[in-house]
């Protein structure tokens, strides 16, 4: 697209491509003016499997876009397991070894956010091949012949075509868990409806947030800033026009559509418009797991008409008929 804020995953082809899926990563290789924050597509073939695997340099959260599949992260004190399916999200503590399989009959395609610009990643696999065979056997109390038959089957495939986990786990509940989608809409207006994924909804988050909301025909997102947090915009159906003020007074206005993205760092102006005939739905990643949020309907509310006319240039009579709103309004119009 030729910007430092928007992508398209649409453009961007797997950088890891296997039997059983493939991953696609969107960091500040891609995108320059990412601050706190990267993308990553991970799609899991029927069957297929994501091989024990952990960050050490980011914390990750992830939304299931399609399908369904089953979890399992290793945390110092536990292991969690269990089942996500579209509309869920789900967080991955920096540091914690996890395997994702895909548990249907269909593509599952989850959808990540680090709050790294270019996330770190350790493998199982590797870790285990620099043991010596000493270490190994005093490890796991065997003899090391039996190390040897692992290393002569030596094969590295990040994604495999046979599950690491047992499908059967339907466990609904998990501290790293939230469905989303099905939760409340605490905000509803003629222009939408907005969901919350943040540490309120999700105690354990760190680091990384979620908001969903759906836009409808000429609806929009109040312009506004976040104080403490980048937000990472991606459209999961419909076409929008999304427009970043930076502070070099840079204006920056695309539309983006189903597939395609764009970033607003921390306090940079933004804000995001139904340009289509059909519903938006947006999935927004924050760099903080309790992003705030300053919309510019109180802050021109805050400001008497003198005021406004002193930064406007014209008479205070003029913000008369001007509706001036007391908190904010996020969904509008309303």
């Amino acid at each position: 697209m030729g910007s430092m804020l928007f992508f398209s995953l649409n453009s961007i082809k797997p950088q890891r491509n296997y039997d059983g899926g493939s991953i696609t990563n969107v960091t500040s290789d891609e995108v320059s003016g990412f601050e706190n924050i990267s993308l990553e597509v991970l799609k899991l073939n029927k069957g297929g499997s994501l091989e024990p695997i952990w960050h050490p340099n980011a914390h990750k959260i992830g939304y299931c876009l399609e399908g369904s599949a089953v979890v399992s992260i290793r945390t110092p004190s536990s292991i969690e397991t269990f089942a996500i399916k579209e509309g869920d999200m789900f967080f991955i503590p920096e540091g914690d070894i996890y395997q994702i399989a895909n548990s249907g009959e269909r593509e599952n395609k989850i959808i990540f956010a680090f709050n790294h610009t270019m996330p770190e990643t350790m493998h199982l696999l590797n870790a285990v091949y620099t043991l010596s065979d000493s270490v190994f056997a005093s490890t796991f109390n065997t003899s090391s012949s039996f190390f040897d038959g692992l290393k002569e089957a030596k094969k590295w495939d990040q994604i495999t075509s046979s599950s690491l986990i047992k499908k059967s786990a339907q466990d609904s509940s998990s501290p790293f868990k939230f469905s989303i989608a099905e939760s409340a809409k605490p905000i509803t207006t003629k222009g939408g409806y907005l969901q919350i994924g943040t540490k309120v909804s999700l105690p354990t988050l760190k680091g990384l947030g979620i908001l969903r909301f759906g836009l409808n025909p000429k609806g929009a997102v109040e312009p506004h800033w976040h104080t403490n947090a980048g937000e990472l915009i991606y459209i999961v159906k419909g076409s929008t026009r999304i427009t970043v003020l930076s502070p070099d007074n840079c204006v920056e206005v695309l539309e983006v559509r189903e597939g395609e993205g764009a970033f607003a760092p921390a306090s940079h102006f933004h804000n995001i418009e139904n340009i289509g005939n059909d519903e938006v739905e947006v999935i927004a990643f924050f760099s903080h797991a309790d992003p705030n949020y300053i919309g510019i309907g109180e802050v021109i509310g805050s400001y008497s008409n003198e005021a406004l006319a002193s930064i406007f240039h014209v008479a205070p009579n003029y913000f008369d008929s001007l509706t001036k709103p007391k908190q904010p309004l996020v969904i509008v119009p309303i």
